[in-house]
């Protein structure tokens, strides 16, 4: 992933594809999360401090894809972050995948900051949402 513009390139690999060799829906997710995770490094975070309760968690509490057309094995894929929501306790990531120059999928997914003992959500830690900004500000 590009730190200046939040893009990265992937091609779609058989092991994300169902029998007909489209990618198979709930293998996006598990695109977007690794996705999700290459762009907290980027920032300076990281999943295992999540874990290890270095930092507050962020779980999805939403997630949602439009898929415009067909997305199959081998296809090489233009995948960037388009938008970013960020609220009191959450925020939003929006994710544009293409082929070649057409939209092939749009996705969204909300992650909320939870204080794990209580399980209930948190504010976002000052750090972490300087690093939401700043890509909002990167997107647009």
């Amino acid at each position: 992933m590009n730190a200046a513009d939040f893009t990265e390139h992937l091609v779609v690999r058989l092991p994300l594809t169902d029998a007909a060799g489209v990618l198979f829906y709930a293998r996006v997710f598990e695109l977007e999360q690794e996705l999700f995770e290459r762009w907290l490094e980027l920032g300076g975070f990281s999943l295992k401090e999540m874990l290890e309760g270095r930092f507050p968690p962020t779980p999805v509490v939403r997630c949602e894809a439009d898929y415009r057309m067909p997305i199959r094995c081998g296809d090489r894929l233009t995948v960037r972050i388009d938008a970013v929501e960020v609220g009191r306790s959450g925020f939003t990531l929006s994710w544009k995948f293409s082929l070649e120059t057409a939209l092939v999928m749009s996705v969204r997914v909300k992650r909320v900051a939870i204080d794990r003992r209580a399980g209930e959500s948190i504010d976002l830690p000052e750090t972490f949402r300087a690093w939401l900004e700043e890509t909002r500000a990167r997107v647009g």
